[in-house]
């Protein structure tokens, strides 16, 4: 766990030192909430014509502070920040007009509990105890191979008065542009991991042919909208002639099991729930059970 004071200490510290490397920049510490309520603390570096400017997160280098930031950290700070900062500034007129940005919008699911807060100023459908809520990716924007990384914001209240659009008109575009581009895949977890490390499918090959399990995911980032795309699960279930348990393995892709192949479902949500504890970064948990998925009906309740 953080120490605040500790923490506290070593973003002054690395505030400070930014100043004096960056003299002719801004210097801002920002507290940012994140899924889930996540709260990270990140550094923004603006120089005075800059637009657009990358923030990094603090938590990561601060698991190495030792009372003191070190140069080493410091210069790996500046590498961060020169591989991500742009260089002439962008005209970004046209993220004030609903037409000129409607193509670029897609959703993603989080939990509905653990984001109640953040959802109070952002449009959002209900989908069984989840939330599906609307973005702008830069992705397909034409400044895509400018921005580095995946560049995304979440859309927000004032977004949705500064268009002048309604939410149900947003998030109706959103979830048509995200079914409509952002096919899913299904693929043998045996597959995955072969790709991963060759030695990882060999370890578990015996395991995976006695309980099969797919994980399913979109392109890019929040791959767990996957779920969502009821057709390809039908016909998963109907090539596999079995309900399935979907698995949210987190944000960004969920996995697929038989339900006759697998624990029963109160052991298999145990499970879940340890994982997400142990291995999953808070940020990027989406649900603490399965759900299943019926070849003859779609969802059921679960919970």
């Amino acid at each position: 766990m953080t120490d605040r004071i500790d923490f506290d200490r070593f973003t002054d510290e690395v505030q400070k030192a930014m100043e004096i490397r960056y003299p002719e920049h801004r210097v801002d510490l920002r507290r940012v909430t994140k899924n889930n309520g996540v709260i990270y603390t990140g550094i923004s570096i603006t120089g005075e014509d800059d637009n657009i400017y990358p923030t990094m997160y603090l938590e990561p280098f601060y698991e190495e502070y030792e009372g003191e930031v070190s140069e080493d950290v410091l210069d790996r700070m500046c590498r961060v920040y020169e591989s991500r900062r742009m260089g002439e500034p962008l005209s970004l007129d046209y993220l004030g007009k609903y037409e000129e940005i409607r193509d670029g919008l897609r959703c993603k699911l989080i939990n509905y509990e653990a984001n109640t807060g953040m959802l109070e100023d952002v449009p959002y459908r209900r989908f069984m105890d989840l939330a599906i809520v609307p973005y702008y990716s830069f992705r397909n924007s034409g400044l895509d191979s400018l921005i580095k990384g995946e560049a995304t914001f979440t859309v927000r209240e004032t977004h949705l008065k500064m268009w002048g659009i309604d939410a149900e008109r947003v998030l109706d575009d959103a979830v048509g542009n995200t079914m409509e581009a952002e096919k899913p895949s299904i693929r043998g977890i045996t597959e995955v991991l072969r790709e991963l490390n060759p030695s990882y499918a060999s370890v578990i090959g015996s395991e995976a042919d006695s309980c099969p399990m797919y994980i399913m995911s979109t392109p890019g980032i929040n791959g767990a909208v996957s779920m969502m795309y009821e057709e390809e699960l039908e016909e998963f279930c109907e090539n596999l002639d079995s309900d399935i348990y979907v698995i949210p393995s987190s944000i960004h892709e969920v996995i697929l099991v038989p339900a006759n192949d697998v624990m029963p479902l109160p052991m298999l949500n145990d499970m879940i729930r340890e994982i997400n504890q142990t291995e999953v970064q808070d940020v990027e948990v989406l649900s603490d059970h399965a759900y299943i998925f019926s070849k003859n009906g779609g969802y059921r309740e679960t919970v």
